[in-house]
């Protein structure tokens, strides 16, 4: 149950028993959990609290050895630090697409420092702190991307 879990709810595994290691896992998962935020209109405090229970269950179904080498199976970091960029655009499309793409661009490319650095420490919480520092940067261009949205309608 643990890994089912740790593997975005199935589909960190699905994904690796399709594609073995290839990566491409850790963008399905968040592009998935990006249409079911999408689709059911959450608000703001629905998505904080989701965030939290969220960052609780990777805690707590994730373990260390698993981690340690960030297997391309375990696609919750990913849902997690999507969750946190959807806190700053419930359910609106275009701030979700923005921080949908700088979250994913900032996590593959390890940009800004900050977020690269952030996978030094040790097991599961490098492999999650990583994803946080780019779901960081998803919410700022999620948040610009709203006000410029709230500013011209």
């Amino acid at each position: 149950m643990k890994r089912f879990i740790a593997s975005g709810f199935g589909v960190g595994i699905i994904w690796n028993s399709i594609f073995g290691d290839q990566k491409g896992g850790g963008t399905l998962a968040p592009l998935l959990f990006t249409l079911i935020i999408y689709f059911l209109q959450l608000n703001v405090l629905e998505l904080s609290i989701l965030f939290i229970v969220l960052v609780l269950i990777y805690i707590f179904a994730v373990d260390d050895q698993d981690a340690d080498d960030d297997p391309s199976w375990i696609t919750l970091d990913e849902i997690v630090g999507m969750s946190l960029v959807s806190i700053a655009s419930p359910s609106k499309l275009l701030p979700l697409i923005a921080g949908f793409i700088v979250f994913r661009l900032s996590d593959i490319l390890k940009q800004p420092k900050f977020v690269k650095d952030l996978e030094n420490y040790p097991g599961k919480l490098g492999v999650l702190y990583d994803d946080l520092g780019a779901g960081l940067m998803g919410l700022l261009s999620a948040t610009i991307v709203n006000q410029i949205i709230n500013l011209t309608l």
